[in-house]
């Protein structure tokens, strides 16, 4: 599948992934992970079940074995959240934070310590006028607007990095989005200037749900994916969580058989086919789990835990890739 590409899956094209190679596997099965330079975790659903989750002792100790200084992987998050939604994950990690971060389901690569932008992707303002358009006209719809300042460097204080503009019910309008961010209201945004790198539609109707989805199909600018039952995320429209990540690998000079992706939902589809190696988890949806070359019986948490000690594995046993 192309980057960026809308993710569209016919039945002959479906992969079948096999069971991640565990102890008792053929050590000859763990080679490809010896070579593992970056790792690549979508967070919510892969890393963590629920937004307040913490990481656990055990996982956070693996983070380090495999990346800390002196170490030869480079371990990333490829998250729809914000810079703000994935900090309390990054506080926990420590050193970690020193790899760019790729947000916004690949609309926005940072450098999270600076907060200094790598990449950005935007959405046209057309286009964002046609999303605002189709979310005035249902009545159970939320739309939620990011946008990322281009021109911010070094600065300490997210919210003049990010923002979030709240449209709809204004009786349903919350303080804070499910990253933190403090939610402004859609007045203060000026469309022909702020930089639109993400959309977000929260539906509390499955039925208004698809027909938003309808309404976006084809629109020039703009791809659409599904996370959940309620969301509905937009990104520009040759952006993805492949795309970012491929952004990372260039600055770094790691092809994409030395990366490993793991993930769980439909907005992972590009990242999981487009990484040499990738790994779905427990529950993850059929387009994520037909689209990895592994997959884990493991859940959230567990299943890094998993891969973090396959990689680690197959490092002793044949030797690391040179040193990043």
């Amino acid at each position: 599948m192309a980057l960026g590409s809308k993710c569209t899956m016919s039945s002959s094209s479906i992969n079948k992934p096999r069971l991640l190679p565990d102890a008792l596997s053929n050590p000859t099965e763990l080679i490809p992970f010896a070579q593992v330079r970056l790792i690549a975790f979508d967070l919510d659903g892969t890393l963590i079940l629920n937004p307040n989750d913490s990481l656990g002792e055990r996982l956070i100790n693996l983070f380090g074995l495999l990346s800390g200084p002196g170490r030869n992987v480079r371990i990333t998050l490829a998250t729809g959240r914000t810079l703000r939604g994935v900090s309390p994950t990054v506080k926990q990690l420590g050193g970690f934070n020193k790899v760019p971060l790729v947000l916004y389901n690949g609309s926005v690569v940072m450098q999270p310590e600076k907060q200094a932008l790598v990449a950005h992707f935007t959405i046209p303002e057309q286009a964002v006028q046609h999303i605002l358009s189709t979310a005035l006209q249902l009545n159970s719809v939320s739309l939620y607007i990011y946008t990322v300042d281009p021109e911010a460097k070094f600065i300490n204080d997210y919210s003049s990095t990010e923002s979030v503009f709240y449209v709809g019910d204004i009786n349903h309008k919350p303080l804070e989005d499910f990253n933190g961010m403090p939610v402004r209201a859609f007045s203060e945004m000026d469309i022909s200037s702020d930089k639109v790198v993400a959309a977000l539609i929260s539906a509390r109707m499955p039925d208004e749900k698809a027909i938003f989805i309808q309404n976006l199909v084809g629109i020039p600018g703009v791809s659409v994916t599904s996370s959940g039952p309620m969301y509905v995320e937009i990104r520009p429209e040759m952006s993805s969580k492949a795309l970012g990540l491929k952004v990372l690998c260039d600055r770094y000079g790691i092809p994409p058989e030395n990366v490993l992706a793991v993930g769980d939902n439909d907005n992972d589809v590009e990242l999981l086919t487009w990484a040499g190696l990738s790994v779905s988890v427990k529950n993850s949806s059929d387009a994520a789990r037909a689209s990895s070359k592994f997959y884990s019986n493991q859940g959230a948490g567990n299943a890094a835990i998993e891969i973090l000690e396959t990689v680690r594995r197959a490092q002793r046993l044949f030797g690391r890739a040179r040193k990043v």
